[in-house]
């Protein structure tokens, strides 16, 4: 059984790789089959972490990456509960060069909290993600009005 500081160790490491822009070592921090749920993304955001097939974690950051050459991450808390899953509340930021999920860029920073729900298995892997965010403010912030 791995422990508190263990996980919190392993949830550490998977967002340092990311603010890194190192998507190779945040997913070697995942099992094969290990998944996630963007919950804002609906159905398309939804898929493995790594894999070369369909929607993917991997791919999903690197669009990020692609579209916020600065992304970065703010981790502010990681606490773990009672079944060894790490609560992570970040702040996730960067400014808008290049057009992502069909919005153009207006070249605005944004900078918006998101809380992860990252399921650690008793090998030290991650099995899952689940991540939360406001929608609605990351698109005032990039200056996107999806009713228009």
């Amino acid at each position: 059984m791995l422990t508190t500081e263990k996980r919190i160790q392993i949830a550490s490491h998977f967002f340092n790789a990311y603010k890194n822009h190192d998507l190779d070592k945040a997913t070697a921090l995942a099992t094969p089959e290990s998944t996630f749920r963007y919950i804002p993304l609906g159905d398309n955001g939804k898929g493995k972490i790594k894999g070369a097939e369909g929607t993917t974690w991997k791919g999903i950051a690197s669009a990020l990456i692609a579209a916020f050459p600065d992304l970065t991450n703010d981790v502010k808390n990681i606490s773990i509960d009672h079944q060894g899953n790490a609560i992570v509340q970040v702040f996730i930021g960067g400014t808008q060069e290049n057009e992502i999920l069909g919005i153009p860029s207006q070249g605005k920073y944004y900078n918006v909290e998101h809380l992860f729900l990252l399921n650690i298995n008793d090998d030290g892997l991650i099995e899952n993600i689940t991540c939360y965010w406001d929608n609605w403010d990351w698109f005032q912030q990039i200056g996107f009005n999806p009713a228009a």
